[in-house]
């Protein structure tokens, strides 16, 4: 009997010992991940090293494995490292939605939803940081929640919900500053401005954002003066003298050129009419720009080559910039299929979980005939795409073709005025053309919409114009001459045939007229003229012939 009550206190001595060292333990290991928790933002790389140093086998306790594995996923994006997988964050997830204080709920949602982010899971993501925003009233830790509302104010930017983003933006910087995170809020305060900028809300908002900044100046980083002065030079209201002064205070106080935004460089020079200046800054982009070529760049490119008159440079420099911005195009809509496939399967899994295998397999019939449309309609979409993209080909290809007509009639107008032998009334007429001719090659060469219909009628009526241009000339010489065109009649001339000669008279040579008049058959016409005109094949030029009759008693 003895021996029994000696073996049972044995063993429960034994148990009383094995608790208290595993408890022991528990104390040891939360605390050092309490110690950890206090300098992670301060050192993350000091933090990540003892994270990863801790033994998995030491971690006893659901609370200790939820606790490890959220300062992890912090230190991990601390280090700039993205997780694009839920694996290591999962304890915690599964431990914080129904445990822990306001704080680590809010930090739990907020790097979970981080996850989903680097993962372009962005309604995964949404719903996270929807979560972890209702703590928002209970939590002390305002910096995080401000970090979170930036991270839905990335999102909605993202998707162009410049609205929302701009809600976002207001209540992250308002959350910094009661954190006393002054960096963050003035970063934060320079996205707002940005927003406001590209949204075109009312110039009053972006004024205020710009003052907060500037009353802030010397605190900023160099990082943050060069982007207040590149949004500054892209405020669609500034005046030239304006734009001016803040580049030359952007190039005098930012002294690294890796901190420059050179594109807004080069479009302050190109709007200041200086193109050749605008090529250099644009230099500098490719120098210093780490990263992809964005679409600005070839905009801004084709813009400064055709001011200083590389109109191939400049062309294919458009083409770079038509091709980034189909391209991008293509990723919202692969973005948007994916969206609606990732939906489906969360709608799916949410309905395994809540209904029996009857239910299931009818839901599933129903996802099924739901998924068939979806792909039919995708599909659709598709096709209805590349016919367009096809469509938009044939057009831009018929657009290049109409630029190049008005650029060879530029250049059969310009050598008409350059010689002296055109008298002041042609030229005159000339010029007016010459004149259209210019602001239509200028505008359409960097216009975004050059291949939409609306271009293109106004480039084919300039072109159709022509004849236009050719009876005006015509119209010049008669009023001038009238003798010279009433014995052109009399000769029984056509007025297509009285035009040709109103051309070889001002100038042109037989191969300009056929260029310029786009006439397959003109020296057929010309041999016409000349029969008509009594000239024999050994006789005097037809083009001399014709200036003879405008000049002597004929006229």
């Amino acid at each position: 009997m003895n021996r029994h009550i000696y073996r049972l206190v044995a063993a429960v001595l034994a148990a009383i010992t094995i608790v208290s060292c595993n408890d022991a333990r528990r104390s040891e290991t939360y605390r050092l991940l309490e110690d950890v928790d206090s300098y992670i933002e301060a050192r993350p790389d000091s933090a990540l090293a003892v994270l990863e140093g801790i033994d998995k086998s030491e971690l006893t306790s659901k609370e200790l494995e939820a606790k490890y594995a959220l300062l992890l996923s912090q230190a991990l994006d601390k280090n700039y490292i993205d997780l694009q997988s839920d694996s290591i964050i999962a304890p915690a997830v599964r431990y914080y939605e129904n445990h822990g204080t306001p704080d680590e709920r809010l930090k739990m949602y907020y790097y979970s939803g981080r996850i989903k982010q680097n993962s372009g899971d962005y309604e995964g993501a949404m719903e996270r940081f929807v979560k972890g925003e209702s703590y928002g009233d209970e939590c002390t830790d305002k910096a995080l929640l401000g970090r979170l509302y930036r991270a839905k104010m990335t999102i909605h930017r993202e998707i162009f919900n410049y609205p929302q983003a701009i809600l976002d933006a207001k209540d992250a910087a308002n959350c910094y500053l009661e954190a006393g995170d002054i960096t963050r809020y003035l970063s934060t305060i320079l996205n707002l401005a940005i927003l406001y900028n590209d949204s075109e809300k009312p110039e009053e908002y972006f004024a205020e954002c710009m003052g907060i900044l500037k009353e802030n100046w010397d605190i900023l980083t160099n990082s943050q003066k060069s982007k207040y002065y590149a949004i500054s030079i892209m405020n669609v209201n500034l005046t030239k003298d304006e734009m001016q002064t803040i580049l030359e205070e952007y190039m005098t106080d930012i002294k690294d050129s890796a901190l420059i935004h050179w594109t807004s460089v080069a479009f302050a020079h190109t709007q200041l009419d200086r193109p050749e200046s605008g090529l250099e800054a644009l230099e500098n982009y490719i120098t210093y720009n780490s990263g992809e070529i964005d679409a600005s760049y070839y905009f801004l490119l084709a813009q400064a080559q055709e001011k200083v008159g590389n109109l191939v440079e400049s062309l294919e420099a458009y083409k770079n910039y038509m091709r980034i911005t189909d391209d991008f195009d293509l990723k919202i809509f692969d973005a948007d299929t994916k969206f609606i496939e990732e939906r489906h399967k969360k709608e799916i899994e949410l309905l395994d979980a809540e209904h029996s295998k009857e239910r299931i397999m009818f839901i599933c019939i129903i996802a099924i005939l739901c998924a068939v449309i979806i792909i039919y309609l995708i599909r659709k979409q598709l096709l209805i795409r590349t016919a367009e993209k096809k469509q938009l080909e044939i057009e831009k290809k018929r657009y290049e073709q109409l630029y190049a007509d008005a650029i060879a009639e530029r250049d059969a107008l310009t050598k008409m005025i350059e010689d002296s032998s055109v008298k002041d009334e042609t030229k005159a007429v000339i010029r007016e053309r010459l004149e259209v001719l210019n602001k239509v090659i200028i505008s359409h060469i960097t216009d975004t919409s050059s291949a939409n219909k609306k271009a293109f009628q106004e480039l084919e009526a300039l072109i159709s114009d022509r004849d236009s241009f050719i009876e005006s000339t015509r119209l010049t010489i008669e009023g001038n001459n009238p003798g010279f065109i009433s014995a052109l009649r009399e000769a029984g001339l056509t007025d297509e045939e009285i035009n040709i000669c109103c051309l070889y008279v001002i100038g042109l040579k037989g191969k300009d007229i056929k260029t310029y008049t786009n006439q397959s058959r003109l020296y057929i016409q010309s041999a016409e003229i000349r029969h008509k005109l009594g000239l024999k094949e050994n006789d005097t030029n037809l083009s001399i012939h014709l200036r003879n009759m405008c000049e002597n008693e004929v006229c």
